[in-house]
């Protein structure tokens, strides 16, 4: 699909030319860091240095004393603690660095872990997870990456003399839960300085609070933030400030993790080079993978496996959980493209598809899927556990879709979500009414620059740009993601030079060399999925944005360039 380039604005000469002078780094890097907001010598240093120094003091954050004290007065009364998590990644990774961090400091006979089950529970702190709470004399559960929006269950856990203490970083609603203590660094209320933790990033800062009292060592502590850099990934939480220091942490803990089931997980051979895109593609998809299939309970076992055997035996379970949630996901997606075309969607300006026996935990991948196709708003809708209706709801980037279901939420059982995604319930006899309110909403509020997806770019460069220096540059802008995505870069009257080869299964791929008249060196590029533009790669020139990529083999480390997108003249 082609997209829109946009280049982002540049910033002024002097400023680059200063931040170059004092950093000694060429024009191209300096610019590339102004426009990241990396304006100073000092900025600089936290970029690039960052430390255990740099990190927040947990006790800003509100009710961090009374979320410690109650942890405290628990563990010095033996009370049972239960630690209750969400079923995706950023849940199951916070459930399991809390239970073992806790597992360092009390007794494991008072301390046990729930997962909630996707499909009876649905998402959330759930009335079934207190029950068991109350049934097996636990009087203390500490809830991560969920609860801020849970007065209710609070309250009701309250009547059941149990206390909630909530780790949560999502947006509070207009209720705070009375729980014993509530860490959200969202709280109108919080002066937590970094706002942008992952639910697994507000336990770790417990852990940090907690560890003042029982002092296991920097080390230990440390070695938790393997788990962490995992959520920071999986949760696409911007990567800078404080997610910067932990993702760096994190990934140097990874790669040399001691964890039965990572170490199963992660090919060795990637140990020594894995990043937050490994994660992404790698890992997540198979911890998820137990919550959408199965039950996430099993993500849990398998990062607290202590015992090598049991931790192959659930890695296996996972791998294969994976493994039908492929196959679910490619079945569902070509079944909901032939239903587009069967009620001719093509041409409407939202996508809305639903089939009974569609799998609960795949409809969001589906609709993620969708929109790479068609580029449209979209839901898709399975049958829910009490005869109602559910759907996954995904947008197209910068139109909020939160507002435009919000215009249809009275036709809706349940409703939640923000601009980009949203899940709801609904009564079967309200689906026909829903689909023309949403397509005439959609069609009515969608901007035209939001029809067609766009690309970001950071600079354009030539080929003799592309030196060493800026290679290793590149290097240690790393860790990727939000806010500190990969620079995109165009080279512009690019021409292949000696063949084009088509590679992957279906010969969908590209890979050839290309150059450029003004200069003599030339560089190897990947077109994913532009396996029929192999004739035009082969007789035009053309204008390419990019991102720079690493391939290791061996000891040996070259770069070679992901086309993102072309423009052939």
């Amino acid at each position: 699909m082609m997209q829109r380039w946009i280049y982002k604005p540049t910033p002024s000469e002097d400023l680059i030319d200063s931040i170059s002078s004092s950093l000694g780094f060429g024009s191209l890097a300096s610019k590339i860091l102004v426009m990241r907001g990396v304006d100073s010598y000092q900025k600089a240093r936290e970029f690039f240095k960052p430390k255990a120094s740099d990190i927040h003091n947990p006790f800003l954050m509100a009710d961090m004393q009374k979320a410690v004290e109650r942890i405290a007065t628990a563990i010095e009364n033996g009370e049972k603690i239960l630690v209750f998590g969400d079923y995706d990644v950023d849940g199951t990774t916070a459930v399991a660095l809390m239970y073992l961090y806790l597992s360092k400091i009390c007794d494991k006979k008072y301390l046990d872990f729930y997962i909630p089950d996707r499909n009876l529970e649905g998402y959330g702190v759930s009335t079934e997870g207190i029950d068991y709470a109350k049934e097996n004399g636990f009087s203390l559960i500490i809830a991560l990456d969920c609860g801020i929006k849970s007065a209710d269950k609070v309250d009701y856990a309250n009547s059941l003399g149990i206390d909630f203490i909530i780790c949560d970083h999502h947006l509070p609603g207009d209720e705070i839960p009375k729980a014993a203590a509530v860490l959200d660094p969202k709280r109108k209320d919080c002066e937590y300085p970094y706002k942008d933790l992952s639910g697994c990033g507000v336990g770790y800062k417990l852990c940090q609070a907690l560890n003042t009292i029982y002092k296991i060592s920097d080390h230990e502590l440390q070695d938790l933030t393997d788990l962490l850099a995992i959520s920071i990934a999986a949760d696409i939480v911007p990567i800078t400030g404080e997610n910067r220091v932990f993702a760096k942490m994190g990934l140097n803990k990874l790669r040399k993790t001691k964890r039965q089931g990572l170490k199963i997980l992660i090919p060795y051979e990637k140990l020594q080079n894995f990043t937050i895109s490994n994660i992404v593609f790698e890992i997540a998809p198979k911890i998820n993978a137990a919550g959408r299939i199965s039950h996430g309970k099993a993500a849990v076992e398998l990062m607290i496996a202590e015992n090598a055997k049991q931790a192959h035996l659930i890695a296996d379970q996972i791998v294969n959980l994976n493994d039908e949630r492929k196959e679910l996901d490619s079945n569902m997606t070509q079944q909901a493209i032939d239903q587009v075309i069967e009620t001719k969607q093509e041409e409407t300006f939202s996508t809305i598809v639903y089939q009974s026996e569609w799998n609960k935990g795949v409809i969001g991948i589906v609709a993620s899927r969708l929109i790479e196709l068609y580029y449209k708003p979209t839901l898709v809708f399975t049958d829910g556990t009490n005869g109602e209706m559910v759907a996954s709801a995904r947008s197209v980037a910068d139109f909020d879709l939160h507002n435009a279901l919000d215009v249809c939420s009275d036709l809706f059982l349940k409703f939640g979500g923000h601009r980009a995604a949203a899940g709801l319930s609904m009564e079967k006899k309200h689906f026909e009414a829903f689909k023309t309110k949403f397509e005439e909403t959609v069609k009515n509020s969608i901007k035209e620059h939001q029809k067609t997806p766009s690309i970001e770019i950071d600079a354009e460069i030539s080929l003799n740009d592309l030196t060493n220096d800026f290679f290793q540059f590149h290097r240690w802008l790393a860790p990727f993601g939000p806010e500190n995505m990969k620079p995109v870069l165009v080279i512009k009257n690019a021409r292949v030079s000696g063949h084009v080869r088509k590679i992957g299964k279906q010969s969908s791929h590209l890979k050839f060399n290309i150059v450029q008249d003004s200069s003599r060196k030339g560089i190897e590029c990947l077109a994913f999925k532009m396996g029929e533009h192999a004739t035009d790669f082969k007789t035009k020139t053309f204008d390419i944005a990019f991102t720079i990529e690493e391939n290791h083999w061996k000891d040996n480390l070259t770069y070679y360039l992901n086309v993102r997108d072309v423009i052939f003249h």
